[in-house]
């Protein structure tokens, strides 16, 4: 059975809160704690699903609008003397504070892991967007920031998508938090009804609320990033400047006069670029949604393998998070993916080695542009809308890397595995999921299969999109 000793050796990160639930220090802004995936076969794992799938249905039923995120997954000790140990643990994100005050009701078999912050944090907002240098690229590639000035929100764009009935026309791929008003996740309208939070049968057509959004532009840069780009860097030059003349020296360091000089010159080039800010338009959408929508199965994390416990959700109905943008590009900066990607999407399965690419200058995201992974062998709860959605999620790949696989900002990204590929042992690249959203704080991200966002387009579009044109299967025979 799993210890309920207390899982770290980072003794003031956790604060023990009896019941077998840890705090994150909330004086501690920095983790440094480590998760990671937890195999299928771990011996821990039937007792961390049991506990998970109690404490989500205790918050469902206590607190009113709850949203946590709750993912059985591996904390590694590091003991002095000692090789690294890994134990089970769950780690709980949530907004909701009055969570303290039952953690009597949640007593759970492995140790809890419990921090503050957004659990479900997608698109950055503008407001909160700091890159360091604002890119003017000519192309939008697959990994780019995509703005909806809408919105005011910043995503990553995630792949371009063909037709093949219709070869002139090019799409792309992002989260549908980029362009709906609302930052969660909106009811299923069919939830709505089951769940009686309307008297009346609502009339809303899920499809239609698909295309309420259609034609809201998006754009690579924004012009209000652009123009508080330009304000931050004159603002930079005035303290440099400024900072002299309190100092009383008489002329500017050799080191000042460059930065001032670079900071001018930038200016001028974005000065020239908004005076042609209709460059930055990359397309428009086509079609998007962000819903808790019920399941048939086809995306359900737990359909991989066979159900270990019979009083789990089987007697409902499963739910998920499903987000996504198709957007209709403009030819101006439209660009494609690399020519390894493969044409078709495979289905994540638990261990699976995946990777994503990431090229926004945000400095709000220390993790670099590349990132390995490994999809979790348990699939996280998440509380929202009174439901319980089951969802996929990725770690950061085992070892002395980074501590998060993903940041806020990265929702958009695609996250990819490689297969070997032709007889000249040349790598493809498969697509496997698109990451929706990051936990604030947390190791993971939550991701939905790309096969499940294909078909939901197909269904409401009628439109069968693929990764690459016409000209990849010449490539490669």
């Amino acid at each position: 059975m799993p210890t309920r000793a207390r899982s770290t050796s980072f003794k003031d990160e956790l604060i023990d809160l009896g019941h077998n639930w840890y705090l994150h220090n909330p004086d501690i802004h920095s983790v440094r704690l480590r998760y990671e995936a937890i195999d299928e076969d771990h011996p821990s794992l039937l007792a961390a699903e049991a506990s998970t799938d109690k404490i989500a249905r205790v918050l469902l039923r206590q607190i009113h609008d709850c949203r946590v995120t709750i993912v059985p997954c591996l904390h590694r000790n590091e003991l002095p003397g000692r090789d690294d140990v890994l134990g089970a643990v769950l780690h709980v994100t949530t907004v909701d504070t009055g969570i303290l005050d039952i953690v009597y009701l949640l007593q759970s078999d492995v140790p809890v892991h419990l921090y503050f912050g957004e659990p479900l944090a997608t698109a950055t907002a503008f407001d909160a967007y700091n890159p360091d240098r604002v890119a003017l690229p000519s192309r939008l590639a697959p990994g780019d920031p995509l703005f909806c000035s809408a919105t005011q929100r910043a995503v990553v764009f995630g792949a371009y998508l063909h037709a093949p009935a219709n070869p002139d026309a090019l799409y792309g791929l992002t989260v549908g938090q980029a362009v709906l008003p609302h930052t969660g996740f909106d009811l299923h309208p069919l939830l709505k009804r089951r769940s009686g939070q309307h008297t009346s049968l609502s009339t809303s057509s899920s499809s239609l609320l698909v295309f309420k959004y259609v034609a809201r532009p998006l754009s690579n840069p924004a012009t209000e990033v652009v123009e508080r780009a330009i304000r931050a860097l004159v603002k930079e030059s005035e303290r440099i400047i400024g900072e002299v003349e309190r100092t009383g020296a008489a002329a500017l360091t050799p080191l000042a006069q460059r930065r001032v000089q670079q900071n001018e010159a930038e200016c001028a080039k974005l000065g020239r670029s908004l005076a042609n800010a209709h460059a930055y338009d990359v397309g428009h959408v086509y079609a998007a949604e962000a819903l808790v929508r019920p399941c048939s199965g086809h995306g359900d994390p737990r359909k991989k393998r066979k159900s270990s416990h019979p009083h789990r959700i089987a007697d409902e109905r499963v739910k998920h998070l499903l987000s996504w943008t198709l957007i209709s590009m403009s030819a101006s900066k439209a660009n494609d993916n690399p020519v390894t990607l493969h044409p078709y999407p495979s289905a994540p399965e638990r261990g699976d080695i995946v990777s994503m690419h990431v090229s926004d200058p945000n400095v709000e995201r220390p993790l670099g542009p590349y990132r390995d992974g490994v999809v979790n062998g348990a699939s996280a709860r998440v509380v929202i809308g009174g439901c319980i959605a089951l969802e996929w999620t990725v770690f950061p790949a085992p070892g002395r890397g980074p501590t998060k696989f993903a940041a806020r900002g990265d929702a958009g990204a695609i996250v990819t595995s490689t297969l070997q590929g032709d007889s000249e042992g040349c790598a493809v690249t498969v697509p496997l999921g698109m990451l929706y959203a990051v936990p604030e704080r947390g190791p993971y991200g939550l991701v939905t299969p790309i096969t499940t966002i294909i078909r939901r387009i197909e269904t409401v579009t009628g439109m069968q999109l693929r990764f690459q044109g016409s000209w990849w299967r010449e490539h490669y025979t």
